[in-house]
């Protein structure tokens, strides 16, 4: 890559980066999914591997994906092996999930994306919801040189117990085709006491 080129890349990493800081923090924006589906967020590893998705984290493309790596032992393409990683809130018996998936038809649900209060792309992806009494953040931290993305809750403020169930949607798929549900994939897991 030539330094001129490497100096436009970064002048529109930060020129996208300071449009979706200005614009999005808007909660009208990310509330509306008309707004908020239309506008994609691409993150790279700097050796082949992405994550990609709307602002709402609502894969609506067959490439977009939470972790997308080029396997090459199997083939030239990129692979989705984790879709999404949906997290629920349970308080006082009550769940409140915040993922956000399309189905056929337009249909979407669960809608996570209600409960979004703030977004800010300005230097690591955060989103801050809220659900009742709790405020949660995740930050999505995507490891240079390594196929490996990190990702944080935070419970900032809860007034009572509160637990936080996490839902990987696994693909291992090719970003050229979609896949179903696997019935005969294990299911088993193991609950960790925090």
């Amino acid at each position: 890559m030539s330094y001129l080129s490497s100096i436009r890349n970064c002048f529109l990493s930060v020129l996208f980066l300071s449009y979706t800081h200005s614009i999005l923090r808007q909660l009208s924006v990310m509330t509306n999914l008309e707004e908020s589906l239309r506008r994609e967020l691409l993150r790279t590893n700097r050796s082949g591997a992405y994550s990609a998705s709307t602002l709402v984290d609502c894969n609506t493309r067959k490439y977009h994906g939470l972790l997308v790596v080029p396997v090459p032992e199997l083939d030239d393409e990129n692979h989705v092996l984790l879709s999404s990683l949906d997290c629920t809130v349970i308080q006082h018996g009550a769940e409140f999930n915040l993922g956000l998936h399309k189905y056929q038809g337009n249909n979407y649900s669960p809608k996570g994306h209600k409960y979004i209060r703030e977004f800010d792309a300005s230097v690591v992806p955060t989103t801050v919801y809220r659900v009742g009494g709790v405020i949660l953040r995740k930050e999505v931290i995507f490891h240079h040189y390594e196929d490996r993305i990190l990702i944080r809750y935070t419970l900032e403020d809860a007034h009572s117990a509160t637990t936080l169930r996490f839902r990987p949607f696994l693909a291992f798929r090719s970003v050229r085709q979609f896949t179903h549900e696997n019935m005969v994939a294990s299911r088993e897991y193991s609950t960790i006491d925090g």
